[in-house]
């Protein structure tokens, strides 16, 4: 069984009390796991793998992961237009400035995507910013082929054997980086770890609390790794063993 809006979700908002009250019941029809783990925040950058991910996302009415997603304070305006659909919106600010939210899905993952535009009323800056959650783990029959560290948009990505480009699964509080030493590159460098010792398969969020590969751990705190790159399995078995890509 799928999910569907109309059956699946009941949602309904209490003025009195000010928060929502959602009953939903979901499994998406394909695709990694959704549950509410780590987020990510993504915004219009060069970053040719972030327009990839934001140019295959799908408009949606807004439900309750969205208002999981954004918070009780901004729920609410989930449901109001943009002010370019009608400039007499409540997030529209004097007919020209914006301050309104969008909801989408991942058709990939099936994972909600709210997207905060924010225009001035001079129109001299605007941007939108895309908030979403890192999946849990890749879909089971889908191998790492590259993991891509994505400096432009400050993001690890992952692309499968069957071409989809996925966030690397990661736990909540335990985001990725490059560059330092810190705890960014050393949750990185277990995961890589992790994803040769699978052999690519069964990546999901989580690594144990010991230290790193001390190879692995010297290359992705370095210089080296801060870049926009793409490094296949082979290559990451290579830095495991040698502490080099290359």
């Amino acid at each position: 069984m799928t999910y569907e809006h109309a059956r699946d979700l009941n949602l309904t908002y209490d003025s009195g009390r000010g928060y929502w009250h959602f009953v939903l019941y979901i499994e998406p029809p394909h695709g990694a796991g959704s549950a509410l783990n780590g987020g990510k925040i993504m915004q219009a950058s060069t970053s040719r793998y972030a327009a990839e991910w934001i140019n295959r996302l799908t408009e949606c009415d807004p439900d309750a992961l969205h208002v999981a997603l954004v918070g009780k304070n901004d729920a609410p305006n989930l449901w109001h237009p943009c002010v370019y659909e009608d400039p007499e919106s409540p997030s529209a600010i004097a007919r020209d400035g914006c301050v309104c939210w969008q909801t989408f899905h991942d058709p990939v993952t099936w994972l909600p995507v709210a997207a905060h535009h924010f225009r001035t009323v001079s129109g001299n800056h605007e941007y939108w910013r895309h908030f979403t959650f890192t999946p849990l783990a890749l879909p089971e029959k889908e191998r790492l082929d590259r993991l891509i560290i994505d400096s432009e948009a400050d993001s690890i990505w992952v692309r499968t054997d069957q071409g989809n480009l996925h966030f690397l699964p990661e736990a909540r509080g335990a985001g990725y980086s490059v560059g330092y030493g810190g705890g960014g590159p050393t949750e990185l460098a277990r995961m890589i770890e992790k994803i040769v010792q699978m052999d690519g398969y069964g990546v999901a969020a989580g690594t144990s609390r010991g230290m790193p590969n001390e190879k692995v751990m010297s290359w992705v705190s370095s210089k080296a790794a801060d870049r926009t790159q793409e490094l296949g399995l082979e290559q990451l078995k290579l830095l495991c063993r040698t502490g080099s890509v290359a």
